[in-house]
């Protein structure tokens, strides 16, 4: 101790580096912990004069160590400080109750409080260094834990003893690594000398055996013989094969296999079931130990509640492993859903650095999008919605690989389609014109009869645009999408959220048409029928747009066309009167269409009170 040095405890280092970088340059030497234990035995090997401790820690919670050390001579006089993340009422209230002299909430503007707080507290009676040197002879993690059954509660132990059997699980890829864990852990339930775990795996008996370094190998045959019988009667009417046990704490032993001179031998004996979360039981967990009547009622109490979650530790790595031998069926079933394209793209890629690297590509982007999903969801049981969202996505999927385009991905309700990537076509536009009329046309025989429809029915809105975006492998080194980003996808998913504002159901904007003009490709029986030209949110140049239709789906005949567009011609020339006439003309015979009625009223308005001349005609949308 030298009055001036802080041990922080964080399992983050991230926060142990930005905390620890500003206490050094406050002039404070720095110890650094990364769990409850460490902290622990920092006390009492490194003699701090103060503690900044976490709450939230691996093995062991904060103001569990704090209570421990509070309870300890000499290390109870040295200052703890919580920081920690959480402020509710209880984390106070358990920090101050395990001792804490300060509780301070982290956040990059409370860095300058905590270290004030540091200089409040750290000037204190120098504690009992003869006590500490003394007890710190014998400190271990084992007589920690020790210390902890002694002094903490019944429930803070189990709770203590569960975070260690969490960590455990940290394993789970090695049923070995797991089961050895568990074992070591166990000695936290009881002191034992040998300890088993002996599981049924599909036909199998698989036995683990972690023996103390006074039985040897003759001693554990004999108790694990004991344990094998009792475990075949958890499975009585079941044919299963024995598997080689696994013996650990053994490799460095060279008294193993030789006849013990000594007159030990194993006298106490407990058995206990483990289950899965399921509550099935998949083996047992056994204990032996020297002396007499060694497993009380308390301590069989203590190890059943160990076994409880080692059983489902245990468990789960079981299943983990039966998952690693089906991983090659799971990538084919998984790869029914990754198109052929984008696999044989990536796999054309000569270098890991290829794979992640976009390429700017000309695009027609699909965004469509269902009406009142929200409603709907709110108005049907759980499992009708996610039927019924199954059908409807697998329904526009078939439409749009028919059409040569690829789902990049659902946002929801929402389906993102690409259509010049991994595969361009010469007619990328068209298709997706031709698709979002066949997504269309499906509505008019989609199965709704079981599923509580919005008051508007069901209804969907397709966005369509073509432009430039960055298409390829985009994500971190540990996780990525094969996808696109751009201007060019915002302004699709723009176009979509349009169709609400007009009421119709696909718009398109005037580069789609332009595309498919310019290359002069076959688009008879669709009509495109020009709606305005608007500067949607994000942008600052106008899109004019198009709502589109097919034969099937067509609302005007030649006359009213005509006459919708000598409309917008009269309205562009700012003559009001005479395109509220020609409006008010379509409205005769097509009373319900949204659009023509949209400038029927705005052009009656501007004949009362016209727009400024410096208008552009330019509809802006200030919303999404």
């Amino acid at each position: 101790m030298n009055g001036n040095t802080v041990l922080l405890v964080d399992d983050s280092k991230l926060i142990s580096g930005m905390v620890g970088e500003a206490l050094q340059e406050a002039g404070f030497e720095l110890l650094l912990a990364g769990d409850g234990y460490e902290a622990i035995e920092a006390c009492y090997r490194l003699l701090p004069d103060i503690v900044v401790m976490d709450i939230d820690m691996p093995l062991l919670k904060g103001y569990q160590a704090s209570r421990l050390l509070k309870t300890r001579r000499g290390v109870r006089d040295i200052p703890i400080i919580m920081h920690t993340s959480n402020s509710d009422d209880k984390d106070r209230f358990w920090s101050y109750n395990s001792g804490a002299c300060a509780f301070v909430v982290k956040d990059f503007e409370n860095i300058g409080p905590l270290i004030e707080t540091v200089r409040k507290h750290i000037a204190h009676d120098e504690p009992d260094l003869k006590a500490i040197a003394e007890d710190a002879r014998g400190l271990t993690r084992e007589t920690i834990a020790s210390a902890l059954a002694e002094h903490l509660d019944k429930a803070l132990f189990r709770s203590t003893v569960i975070n260690q059997l969490s960590d455990a699980g940290k394993s789970i890829a090695s049923l070995a690594g797991t089961a050895r864990r568990v074992l070591e852990l166990s000695d936290l339930a009881s002191e034992r000398q040998v300890a088993a775990i002996v599981i049924k795996s599909g036909r199998e008996i698989l036995s683990f055996v972690f023996p103390s370094a006074r039985v040897n190998k003759e001693m554990a045959e004999d108790f694990l013989a004991v344990a094998m019988a009792d475990f075949q009667n958890l499975f009585p009417r079941e044919s299963l094969t024995v598997a080689d046990t696994v013996y650990f704490n053994i490799d460095s032993r060279a008294d193993w296999t030789k006849v013990s001179l000594e007159k030990d031998r194993l006298s106490s004996y407990l058995k206990t079931p483990l289950a899965g979360a399921s509550g099935e039981v998949i083996g047992s967990l056994h204990l032996a130990h020297f002396q007499n009547n060694h497993f009380s009622a308390s301590i069989e109490e203590d190890v059943a509640h160990f076994a409880a979650t080692a059983g489902i530790i245990i468990h789960n790595s079981l299943l983990y492993g039966q998952v690693a031998t089906m991983e090659e069926e799971i990538r084919s079933v998984f790869s029914k859903f990754v198109p052929r394209e984008i696999i044989n793209d990536l796999v054309a890629r000569k270098s890991r650095t290829s794979m992640l690297a976009g390429q700017k590509r000309e695009l027609a982007i699909l965004f469509s999008d269902i009406r009142s999903f929200t409603t709907l969801s709110e108005s049907n049981p759980p499992e009708d919605v996610v039927s019924f969202l199954n059908r409807y996505l697998e329904t526009m999927c078939e439409h749009i690989a028919r059409h040569g385009g690829t789902v990049d991905k659902f946002i929801g309700d929402a389906v993102l389609a690409v259509f010049g990537a991994p595969t361009s076509w010469p007619d990328n536009a068209l298709r997706a014109i031709r698709t979002a009329l066949a997504m269309s046309r499906a509505l008019k025989t989609f199965d709704t009869k079981n599923i509580n429809l919005p008051p508007g029915g069901f209804e969907i809105g397709i966005g369509i645009h073509l432009g430039e975006a960055i298409v390829g492998t985009i994500g971190s080194s540990t996780k990525f999408d094969y996808t696109v980003i751009g201007d060019t996808v915002n302004l699709a998913s723009r176009l979509e959220g349009l169709t609400k504002h007009y009421r119709t159901r696909i718009i398109a904007s005037e580069s789609v048409l332009r595309e498919i003009r310019a290359q002069r490709q076959d688009a008879e029986g669709i009509e495109f029928r020009e709606i305005e030209e608007v500067v949607v949110m994000g942008k600052a140049k106008p899109t004019l747009l198009y709502s589109v239709t097919d034969d099937q789906e067509r609302l005007f005949d030649e006359n009213e066309a005509s006459l919708y567009k000598k409309g917008l011609s009269m309205y562009r020339l700012r003559n009001w009167k005479t395109a509220t006439d020609y409006f008010g003309e379509v409205l005769r015979t097509k009373p319900d269409d949204p659009i023509s009625g949209m400038y029927f009223e705005r052009c009656r308005k501007f004949q009362d009170s016209p727009p400024p001349d410096s208008w552009d005609l330019v509809e802006r949308q200030l919303t999404k």
